[in-house]
């Protein structure tokens, strides 16, 4: 099974990896287009990146503008519905949902807030849920302050899951997870939610209670050496992204890998780069991949700081 991953503050912003021989082999240079969360569609590769939603494909590289006040620092990207991309608006505290590059929908847990300071709450991550859908945060409370006075702010379990829905076009939000660490990576099977605590390196398996909240069912401690964000079912399992750490003692942690946890609770390491930092994991799109990788080849390079490698061949990806 191939799988691809979007990477930030990276030297590569993709990469494929092969799960099979445990080997990277194809990458987009990270001056080439910036990465965070990633969605395959029918029509191209979707990106969310800083403040704007991008589709790169057969028929180019399309950009949607997402609306202010604040820088939106993008994440995470989802399909929603038949037709709708749903985007983590990471720097104003919600979801958009967008039809056709048309805005047609807003979660806003943070509406009755009378002000609201950029990256409130580090809300990064959402999958549909019930009649709405559950997202994930760092706080509930003014994350950015809380960041800048707490010096354990990555360990105090701050982080919490919410669950919105829309009601008389406002946003009905609920809390029904909470005391997890800089949670990331929701995602849903066999009626649970499973969740990365990310700066613990613990994954979750949550259950529904009678009333509607969370609660733990199962975990895993992962890793102790690297941020833990990014997860995938495969059939066996469960792969699950290592990142270099940002905000710690060790170093950096052991650099860019990858888990693959199994059902029977083992779990195997593959490494991917010597630094870097995985944001989502995706299969492996083969429609759509080839055009993708040749859109990328004609891109010019961005002026970024740092040192990136020359773009990979689009042979590499193979053809449709």
């Amino acid at each position: 099974m191939k799988i691809l991953l979007g990477c930030v503050n990276s030297s590569v912003s993709l990469v494929g990896f092969d799960l099979e021989n445990k080997t990277p082999f194809w990458y987009c240079p990270g001056n080439r287009m910036r990465v965070c969360g990633i969605h395959a569609a029918q029509d191209g590769l979707w990106i969310a990146t800083d403040n704007s939603i991008k589709s790169i494909g057969e028929n180019g590289l399309r950009e949607v503008s997402l609306p202010g006040p604040h820088d939106n620092y993008a994440h995470s990207i989802k399909s929603f519905g038949q037709n709708g991309i749903g985007v983590a608006d990471t720097g104003n505290s919600r979801v958009l949902i967008y039809a056709d590059d048309r805005l047609i929908m807003s979660y806003d847990p943070l509406e009755c807030w009378s002000s609201r300071v950029q990256d409130a709450i580090h809300l990064n991550d959402m999958i549909e849920w019930k009649d709405g859908l559950l997202a994930s945060a760092f706080s509930h409370q003014p994350f950015n302050i809380w960041k800048k006075t707490c010096p354990t702010w990555q360990s105090e379990g701050l982080g919490v899951l919410f669950y919105m829905r829309r009601h008389n076009r406002q946003t009905i939000t609920k809390v029904v997870g909470s005391g997890l660490n800089c949670p990331h990576s929701l995602a849903q099977h066999n009626g649970d939610i499973y969740c990365c605590s990310s700066s613990t390196g613990m994954f979750y398996r949550l259950s529904e209670a009678e009333n509607g909240v969370l609660q733990l069912a199962e975990s895993w401690h992962v890793t102790a050496s690297h941020f833990l964000r990014g997860c995938l079912r495969v059939r066996d399992g469960w792969i699950l992204g290592g990142s270099s750490r940002r905000h710690s003692q060790q170093d950096g942690g052991g650099g860019m890998v990858l888990f693959h946890l199994a059902d029977s609770g083992n779990i195997s390491t593959y490494p991917v780069a010597a630094v870097g930092e995985i944001y989502d994991i995706i299969p492996w799109p083969d429609t759509i991949m080839p055009a993708v990788a040749q859109q990328i080849l004609n891109l010019p390079d961005m002026p970024l700081e740092g040192d990136f490698p020359l773009p990979c061949s689009a042979e590499l990806v193979g053809s449709n």
